[in-house]
């Protein structure tokens, strides 16, 4: 079988951010099946000029343009549009396809997804890694009226003529069903732990020495992207709250950039928080190390109803890495952490308490041993990369032998929870309350 997988952000262990697309890829080579990866050109992942190459058998077309968190949104808008043009037309794969994948975000990866199915005659698989335009619309980086309601239009065509919709969360698939997702095509693949990565096994309180850090603090790590959508602020005011109770035995860890990186770096000088430090980017492959050398994993949003439905990386890496894991999103990822004992929920409007769960894990040696064995044993159990990536293999594979733009659907089989009962929720609005947003979707 021939795979041809577009995903914009696509990246390697060699570089930072998630690799969802990069490990899949590679699943499914193991399995036999060629697979061609159509990304665009980024400051990490161990290549960066546009062209073709070959990375442990998979291929990868580099189309020219720079995306990353930095820029302003007219450029980020720019480089999607860019992208989706230059996709679109491609030609030269090093294989026909048999099949057609497209990873969001941006929304538009879908347009050559089901540009690219069409010319073949191939099905369109659709993967929807956060609920857009939903997510831009609530945080105010999508304005107006126009283009929020040219959004939904593309969203919902996008989901009524994809063969196979791959959300990554309960809630996501919620929101897919609310716009017109079929929901015989929807099955939920949540984002995965690395368990080779991330592990116990790789804890070495040296390694917190050689990046400045007091090996003897109890230390609290945020390991991913800093953006508007994380709502670090919290974590700030948190390390802030531990600094007045004179809990300066507690340090805070962020192992990550993005675009709010600068302005919470003068935060922290400016208060003078010893209690904080910066990594900046960490190659995955080195993170593992890094997040399994802290004592608690904290994955933070902020306060705004559709990023409740995320499948946070950093999740995943704490739980694979044997740590008590913090959220702060009232979501599916609370009823999980909080089902299985594997952490604690903390409101994001009041970083006391986060402070407080840090002070109750540092001092209670049984209460943090028993909830990392938990958060363990559902990495293993529930989330480890082998067990999704195999479903996710089974659906591709499906998905190939399906007729391009038919109303067949998955069977009852591959459509069967991957995710503890827990996980689920009853189908929920998360759009935006605004006017405008209402008016788009009328």
């Amino acid at each position: 079988m021939n795979v041809l997988y577009l995903h914009q952000h696509f990246a390697t262990r060699k570089g930072g951010g998630g690799t969802r697309s990069w490990e899949f890829a590679r699943h499914l080579h193991g399995r036999g099946h060629q697979v061609t990866m159509v990304a665009q050109r980024r400051r990490a992942g161990g290549i960066s000029e546009p062209g073709r190459y070959d990375l442990d058998g998979v291929k990868v077309i580099l189309l020219g343009g720079y995306y990353t968190n930095h820029l302003k949104m007219w450029r980020r808008m720019m480089t999607f549009l860019r992208y989706t043009i230059h996709a679109s037309f491609l030609r030269n794969f090093p294989n026909r396809p048999d099949v057609v994948i497209a990873s969001s975000t941006p929304l538009s990866i879908g347009i050559p997804g089901w540009i690219l199915a069409r010319r073949f005659g191939v099905p369109f698989v659709f993967e929807v890694r956060d609920l857009w335009p939903e997510a831009p619309i609530q945080l105010g980086v999508l304005k107006g009226r126009l283009l929020p309601w040219l959004m939904v239009k593309l969203e919902r065509f996008l989901y009524r003529r994809a063969d196979v919709i791959i959300p990554l969360s309960p809630g996501m698939e919620a929101g897919v069903l609310a716009e017109g997702g079929a929901a015989k095509k929807v099955i939920t693949i949540p984002n995965a732990s690395d368990i080779d990565l991330f592990s116990p096994d790789h804890r070495d309180r040296d390694l917190l020495v050689e990046h400045g850090i007091d090996p003897a603090k109890f230390v609290v790590v945020h390991g991913g992207s800093m953006g508007i959508a994380n709502g670090l602020d919290y974590i700030i005011d948190a390390a802030i709250v531990c600094k007045e109770r004179g809990a300066t035995d507690i340090q805070f860890v962020f192992a990550g950039a993005g675009g709010q990186e600068a302005r919470l770096k003068r935060i922290v000088l400016d208060r003078h928080l010893d209690n904080v430090t910066f990594l900046g980017s960490v190659a995955r492959k080195q993170l593992g190390a890094v997040v399994s050398s802290c004592d608690v994993a904290i994955a933070s949003f902020a306060d705004f109803p559709v990023l409740a439905t995320n499948s946070p990386n950093k999740l995943f890496d704490g739980l694979a890495a044997g740590l008590p894991c913090i959220v702060n999103s009232n979501g599916w990822t609370r009823r999980v952490i909080e089902t299985a004992d594997a952490g604690a929920y903390v409101e994001y409007r009041d970083p006391a308490q986060l402070a407080d769960a840090l002070e109750r894990l540092r001092d209670d040696g049984e209460l943090r041993t028993r909830q990392g064995a938990n958060a363990l044993r559902l990495a293993h159990e529930v989330f480890a990369r082998m067990r999704l990536g195999a479903r996710f293999c089974d659906v591709i594979e499906h998905a190939a032998t399906m007729r391009s733009g038919g109303d067949q659907g998955l069977p009852a089989a591959l459509r069967a929870p991957l995710l503890p009962e827990s996980a689920f929720e009853p189908a929920t609005n998360v759009a935006a309350t605004s006017g405008t947003v209402v008016a788009g979707r009328a």
